[in-house]
């Protein structure tokens, strides 16, 4: 049985949570820039994205204050297989998920 996290469904995946890094911001802005130039939408319509980074096989979500899911924030997990029914994800409580948020934005306007 798969899980649901940042309406993705993963299946035979465990995600393990770890410390957003500057590429995986990097990642991101590029991301959004260009889906921004390829839409009529504005950097407040970006209510969510993601950036995969198969060098260090993470993968990195941003959610905006505006979305749906509540908080704004930006997670990154490292994705490791796992066999089917033994999907699980792991957070770590002590890793500010607001902080990215701030960094991306920042960059963003100075792009």
């Amino acid at each position: 049985m798969g899980l649901e996290l940042h309406n993705f469904y993963w299946e035979e995946e465990r995600l393990v949570q770890v410390e957003t890094q500057p590429h995986h911001l990097a990642g991101l802005l590029a991301n959004i820039r260009e889906a921004l130039a390829d839409s009529d939408a504005d950097w407040e319509d970006v209510y969510s994205a993601y950036y995969e980074c198969p060098e260090d096989g993470t993968v990195t979500f941003y959610e905006a204050e505006s979305a749906e899911a509540g908080q704004p924030g930006i997670w990154t997990y490292v994705v490791y297989p796992c066999a089917a029914g033994e999907e699980t994800v792991v957070t770590q409580a002590d890793i500010d998920t607001y902080q990215p948020v701030l960094a991306l934005q920042e960059l963003a306007a100075q792009a």
